[in-house]
């Protein structure tokens, strides 16, 4: 398995006006789930999406959007982040969503601990009891075929 949950790697996260397709630059991305799904000859990384926009400091985050401090982001040579769980991409751990899989490291470049790990899992939860605030994105995610048949009307 090329991906463990709790890992940040690199990605070409899809954008939402092309939500099939691999994003057109790498960026980094939450490993929340990997699995084999029926019916597909590769496995299905469920990522979460992350940005550096800045927040109004002081600002409350909405529901999903989860801070990664500064002493965590540095670990990953990156500047203070939030992930946002209000998108998340269901791709193919292959390498046009992840055009590092070939290299030793994959693209990895840090495992978050266990209650981290927790707390996004509880924020995944919440918000599938709010599912109109979540984009889905991805050629795996649910609700795929039907929207691809759509489009192709």
């Amino acid at each position: 398995m090329p991906f463990q949950v709790r890992q940040f790697v690199w990605c070409r996260f899809p954008f939402i006006e092309e939500p099939l397709r691999p994003g057109p630059s790498e960026h980094v991305a939450y490993v929340a789930d990997v699995r084999q799904l029926h019916g597909k000859p590769h496995l299905t990384v469920m990522a979460i999406y992350t940005t550096t926009t800045a927040w109004e400091p002081g600002a409350r985050l909405p529901l999903g959007v989860l801070p990664i401090g500064s002493e965590i982001a540095q670990k990953m040579r990156q500047k203070s982040f939030v992930m946002d769980a209000r998108k998340v991409a269901f791709v193919p751990a292959t390498p046009r969503f992840f055009p590092r899989l070939d290299f030793s490291d994959k693209g990895i470049i840090h495992t978050a601990s266990r209650s981290f790990h927790g707390l996004v899992q509880n924020t995944l939860l919440e918000l599938a009891r709010r599912p109109e605030l979540v984009v889905k994105l991805g050629p795996d995610g649910p609700g795929i075929a039907s929207r691809k048949a759509k489009d192709e009307r």
